[in-house]
């Protein structure tokens, strides 16, 4: 009976140091404590509300509700476990009282907090609060942030980043993600959800690197997640010319937060927003200053300035994101207008076709429709097939980026204004035609050999065919002088047998 006890108390003693071992192997150090007995010894005086000290010229409360500390994510926790070496029963309870290292326990409480990159050098002293962790998170009143009903929940973020973030909040709540957040919508971001990321400045990237991460978290709900009404007019954002000028390294090109803003994303229906349809010009304007001056001095720049609807925007012509959709012109309204489709779509003419040829749209401002305004020009097709809209119908003031359309009665209509020597057409035409050629034939045939505008200058067909016979003339009479020399050159034979005729001649 008595080695039965004793294999029991063996086989009893080896199972409790199994599952101690076991569970020191799954849980480790950091395994989550049993709840300890109360901190009655502390409580007794710190749940006194009369309880104060004086710091720093100013008196601060030390009370702590006993309810209050059983409600936190610590409520397990030894009062001394975090109040290290304090000395319940002496006063003060410790010589020099240390700021609570939080990252004693939380080691990884930097990357679960790059939003605040400075925590990482700022240490346990720093006194802003977003570095010291109780600036957000409190003190004795922690909840995980897990708990929705926690103020440090994700979905509550704009309320607890705002107690910092005054005008980031403002302009967050008046944003369409917070609407949509308002509305339940589960994909719309809050504080923390984009800024998690590495986005702001405070990371000290490279600015390349910064817009390349913004652009990146922008069209990953945008773009490359769930679609939504507003990533519809969205295209491949690296495809684009923004795009690909910051894949290149331009720390200039434009990523999204450039046009629509950072925190106060509004509708472009709204009239407050960086993207309302009078506000595009400014916001483009503000890399593009030259075309945008050029366009608000122009006719259809003047036309939006005044609230017109139907006036074209930058967008209009160059798209919202980089790549242009082509309008939809049927090429039946083309050709009726003896224009080539080819021609017209290939110089981006499409645009001036699309509005210029609708007969309502003309009528409702007095304007004439292209066929009609053109018809006091000789050889229409051809030169709507060498001319642009541009050419003509823009200012030739510096510099000269064909964005300050001219109205109607300041239009070129002279016909030497162009066909003349050194002409206006000269200077901006030729210059067209010559970069237009190159690209097409390359350099030999598109420059060297190109059909530079010389003959024809004139407008007069006789003097072109009487310049093309001179040419012709004066080409063909310094080959035939080149071989008449050559062919009647004097050989060395001859000359010897000159020499030897003159020799014997001399002395008969």
């Amino acid at each position: 009976m008595k080695r039965i006890n004793i294999l029991i108390f063996v086989v009893l003693s080896l199972a409790t140091g199994f599952f101690f071992s076991l569970d020191i192997f799954i849980y480790g150090k950091t395994a989550p404590k049993k709840k300890l007995p109360d901190n009655d010894e502390c409580l007794m005086c710190h749940d006194d509300p009369t309880i104060t000290m004086e710091k720093g010229g100013k008196v601060k409360s030390l009370e702590v509700k006993k309810f209050t500390l059983a409600k936190s994510v610590h409520a397990y926790l030894k009062c001394d476990e975090c109040h290290i070496g304090f000395d319940p029963s002496a006063i003060p309870h410790k010589d020099k009282i240390e700021p609570i290292n939080c990252q004693s326990c939380h080691q990884d409480a930097y990357q679960k907090h790059k939003f605040h990159p400075g925590m990482k050098f700022a240490g346990i002293n720093s006194t802003k609060p977003e570095y010291n962790c109780k600036g957000c998170h409190g003190t004795h009143n922690i909840t995980s942030p897990k708990n929705p009903n926690s103020a440090l929940h994700f979905t509550n973020s704009t309320n607890f980043c705002g107690n910092c973030h005054k005008d980031e909040k403002t302009a967050h709540l008046k944003s369409v993600h917070s609407f949509e957040y308002e509305k339940n919508n589960p994909n719309a971001p809050t504080c923390i959800y984009c800024h998690k990321e590495p986005i702001t400045n405070g990371f000290n990237l490279e600015k390349v690197q910064l817009k390349l991460n913004q652009e990146k978290l922008c069209l990953n709900c945008h773009l490359k997640g769930t679609q939504t009404e507003f990533s519809k007019s969205l295209v491949n954002y690296e495809e684009s010319t923004h795009g690909r000028a910051l894949q290149k390294g331009n720390k200039s090109a434009a990523v999204c937060v450039d046009c629509h803003g950072a925190h106060e994303l509004l509708k472009a229906s709204d009239p407050r927003s960086k993207i309302n349809r009078f506000e595009i010009p400014n916001v483009c304007g503000k890399c593009h200053i030259s075309i945008a001056n050029e366009y608000k001095a122009s006719i259809h720049g003047q036309s939006l300035l005044k609230g017109n609807m139907d006036s074209p925007g930058c967008t209009y012509c160059h798209g919202e994101h980089g790549i242009a959709p082509v309008p939809e012109v049927t090429q039946r309204i083309i050709t009726a207008h003896n224009m080539n489709f080819n021609t017209v779509v290939s110089t981006r003419m499409l645009y001036c076709v699309e509005c210029h040829t609708n007969d309502t749209l003309m009528k409702k401002y007095n304007i004439s429709t292209v066929a009609k305004a053109h018809e006091w020009l000789p050889n229409v097709a051809r030169h709507y097939q060498t001319v642009r809209c541009v050419d003509c119908h823009s200012s030739y003031e510096p510099p000269n980026l064909s964005h300050n359309i001219l109205p109607p009665d300041r239009t070129i209509k002279k016909c030497e204004e162009c066909h003349s020597k050194n002409s206006i057409l000269m200077t901006k035409l030729y210059k067209h035609e010559k970069e237009k050629s190159r690209e097409k034939y390359g350099f030999i045939n598109g420059t060297i050999l190109s059909d530079a505008y010389v003959v024809g200058t004139t407008r007069n067909v006789i003097l072109d065919v009487l310049s093309i016979a001179i040419f012709g003339v004066a080409i063909f009479g310094i080959f035939i002088h080149a071989f008449m020399r050559w062919y009647f050159r004097r050989s060395p034979h001859i000359e010897d047998e000159k020499e030897h005729s003159d020799d014997k001649e001399h002395e008969e």
